[in-house]
């Protein structure tokens, strides 16, 4: 009776009275989380890794005979990487023959722009040896050519020297004849009188006169003569520019030929270098060989068939999901995603961190008869492991 007593004096435990207020603050946190907190609505849906574009066939636009096969099935290549190689022998000769010709005639251009300039032909500096010989071909010839328009104008500058020496002459001959005139005159002047007196006849006077007469017909000849010398300088002359005129223009004529026949070749051998470089067959994109349709060494492939198949690899990966129209509603564009990847063990290689792309616009019904809404995921990396131990995800 006493120790029930004693019981009831000291009321409950001080740790009943703990348990009690802790249970009451849980309550009230509870409650004040539920007010005011918001849960995030987790949804889940079940894809597969797409490629975020069509597969991609490579081609060659000529064709021709293989010559080496260098990917196999399955292998991962990367961007410009060369899948196959086509024998290039046939454009490789045409692209040669092509270049020489295209260096003979950029030596002619040099040599015809010397000539049409009227500069002396000067070599570049920097040349291969094969370009060089053909710009010394061109500086001989050019010299060649020089001398012989030189030749042909020495002629009419020595027909010019002649016609100099003979003004010269008919001057010196104009100056005797012009004296002799006056001394004849000088002499008629005084037999006059003296036949008029009888002194000396008349016969002799007639002489004079005709011996004048001739001295003046001499003198006036040799005034008409220095016009006529004069102008056969100045044919000359015009003979001479007429020479060099036409040496340039024939140059020029030539030069424009040329330059028009250059500038075909050149969209030739472009051509044809661009054929040459189609000859190694390259990969247009990063990715995963899916199937090679060429597999015989010295086949033959014909123009725009199809090579090989590449599924693109990215830096990122695309995924298409199915989502249960009972879920659809709390989703949107933009909204944060993770990807679990069946291959791998999401507890030791975790997943893919993602953004939601796309929504479709109506439900679809997949082969069990069920409806669902498409959506497209779009992660930030398109492999798991680390830069050293890459784990890659490919499409499918």
């Amino acid at each position: 009776m006493r120790e029930y007593k004693y019981l009831l004096d000291s009321g409950p435990p001080r740790f009943s009275h703990l348990i009690l207020w802790m249970t009451v603050l849980f309550f009230i946190t509870a409650g004040f989380w539920a007010h005011y907190s918001t849960l995030d609505e987790v949804t889940r849906g079940n894809g597969k890794v797409i490629p975020s574009r069509h597969v991609q066939v490579v081609q060659n636009l000529e064709g021709g005979i293989v010559s080496e096969i260098l990917v196999k099935e399955g292998d991962i290549v990367e961007q410009s990487q060369v899948l196959l190689r086509i024998d290039d022998t046939r454009f490789a000769a045409s692209m040669r023959e092509s270049q020489v010709t295209s260096s003979a005639m950029e030596a002619k251009i040099a040599r015809l722009t010397a000539e049409a300039r009227g500069r002396s032909f000067r070599l570049p500096r920097k040349l291969t040896k094969s370009k060089r010989e053909l710009f010394i071909n061109e500086r001989t010839l050019t010299q060649s050519r020089q001398k012989e328009l030189q030749a042909s104008i020495n002629v009419l500058n020595q027909q010019k020297n002649q016609s100099k020496h003979e003004i010269n002459k008919l001057k010196s001959k104009q100056r005797q004849m012009q004296h002799s005139y006056d001394l004849a005159q000088r002499e008629l002047t005084i037999t006059e009188p003296l036949v008029k007196k009888g002194v000396m006849s008349e016969v002799e006077l007639l002489r004079l006169q005709r011996d004048a007469s001739a001295i003046m017909t001499e003198l006036e000849n040799a005034r008409l003569s220095i016009p006529r010398a004069k102008a056969a300088i100045a044919e000359a002359d015009r003979k001479i520019e007429e020479l060099k005129i036409g040496f340039r223009t024939r140059a020029l004529t030539e030069l424009n030929d040329i330059k028009a026949e250059l500038s075909r070749i050149s969209e030739s051998k472009q051509a044809l270098e661009d054929r040459v470089t189609r000859t190694a067959v390259r990969s247009p994109v990063k990715g995963t060989v899916k199937q090679v349709k060429v597999t015989t060494i010295g086949g033959v492939i014909q123009p725009g068939m199809d090579l090989i198949e590449i599924v693109p690899l990215e830096d990122t990966l695309l995924i298409e999901a199915e989502i249960r129209p009972s879920d659809i509603a709390f989703l949107h564009p933009g909204q944060e995603a993770r990807v679990k990847f069946t291959a791998y063990d999401f507890s030791i290689f975790g997943g893919l961190k993602a953004s939601l792309e796309h929504i479709s616009a109506d439900t679809i019904i997949n082969e069990r008869g069920e409806p669902f809404f498409q959506i497209r995921l779009r992660t930030e990396h398109s492999q798991l492991g680390t830069k050293e131990k890459p784990l890659p995800i490919i499409a499918g």
